[in-house]
């Protein structure tokens, strides 16, 4: 896996997918196992159309279907979700955040001084990127626990087209590997520099 950065929001974890596979399983994918037992929630429909193939093939790939899952999620960001919009039917990327107050402009700030803020989780692990974010330990104390939510709409990416039936497993599970493939590098391309600048160190200079 490539490492994680201000920008990089997900990423795909292939070579835990194939230490954890089973000998059975089709292209000894763990992810192929998980894509085959949820094959019930892919509506015929949508095997051929590459918004509804995509979001159906991350959310297989994330949690709470998969934990760890096949798509990684930075640690200090909270969810990076693929939707399809209910007026027109275009894909959303959705990614919820914690803020933290001192990443936000200094005139937008809390003006509750000595409230507590998100703080690392302390008993988290995490040898390669940000710590996981958790509400204040000591409760004693009022909190301001800020997030954000950020939809942006997928504009001008061009989709991996699944091709809607597939005679052996394997060619489903390609089908899938290629649709979130192509998702993880538009969403570090595009939405990375935008969350970014709301909690990365350029917080507050949208």
């Amino acid at each position: 896996m490539t490492g994680w950065s201000s920008t990089t929001l997900v990423r795909i974890a292939d070579d835990y997918d194939r230490e954890m596979g089973d000998s059975n399983a089709p292209l000894d994918s763990r992810y192929g196992r998980y894509l085959t037992q949820c094959m019930n929630d892919l509506w015929d429909e949508d095997r051929t159309d590459p918004a509804a193939f995509l979001v159906w093939a991350w959310s297989v790939g994330t949690g709470p279907i998969m934990s760890p899952g096949y798509v990684r999620i930075r640690p200090d960001v909270g969810a990076v979700r693929l939707t399809q919009s209910q007026e027109d039917g275009r894909l959303l990327v959705e990614v919820e955040t914690p803020v933290q107050h001192g990443q936000l402009a200094p005139g937008v700030r809390p003006p509750y001084a000595a409230a507590r803020d998100w703080e690392p989780d302390p008993y988290a692990y995490s040898s390669d990127g940000p710590s996981p974010l958790q509400a204040p330990q000591d409760e004693s104390k009022p909190a301001l626990l800020l997030a954000a939510t950020l939809r942006v709409p997928a504009n001008g990416w061009t989709l991996h087209r699944p091709a809607g039936k597939w005679p052996v497993e394997e060619l489903l599970i390609d089908d899938a590997k290629q649709a979130v493939a192509v998702a993880v590098a538009a969403i570090n391309r595009d939405v990375g520099p935008m969350v970014a600048k709301l909690v990365g160190a350029e917080g507050g200079h949208w």
